[in-house]
């Protein structure tokens, strides 16, 4: 899905999320590697001033990811997510499969030409974030 829409659907969706709706400025994380370089900068671009963002390379996330809301994973860097578990922390990507996998708790994707909310319940849960029911009526729900 392009970087615009989701970065025009993520502040929206992060309402429903009553922990981070509460907060005045939401504090994110873009991890990113080389293959996601130019990505990670649209994406980045279409975000600032939404929220407080700081992009940082892959081997970085441990060391950073203290006081942040939510990471966003770039293609290719799912499994980082673990981190977001035990720090609990949502984790969010781009890519759907993820989503479904259960390595990344919310995601945006193309559903019957349509940008779609994707959301894995037992990510959420083994991150200690929830939504409420409005949104995940309107999200494809994994388990």
């Amino acid at each position: 899905m392009p970087e615009n829409i989701q970065a025009a659907l993520l502040p929206k969706v992060l309402k429903f999320n009553s922990e981070l709706s509460e907060k005045v400025k939401i504090k994110m994380l873009i991890v990113y590697d080389n293959n996601s370089l130019n990505t990670k900068d649209k994406f980045f671009k279409e975000l600032k001033g939404v929220m407080e963002i700081k992009a940082i390379r892959s081997i970085e996330l441990d060391e950073t990811i203290s006081g942040y809301d939510l990471v966003y994973f770039m293609p290719g860097l799912a499994d980082l997510a673990i981190i977001c578990k035990s720090q609990k922390i949502l984790s969010v990507t781009g890519i759907s499969q993820y989503v479904e996998e259960g390595k990344i708790s919310l995601g945006f994707g193309i559903q019957n030409n349509k940008p779609k909310i994707f959301v894995n319940l037992t990510s959420l849960d083994e991150e200690g974030q929830s939504f409420s029911s409005d949104i995940l009526r309107i999200a494809k729900i994994f388990n």
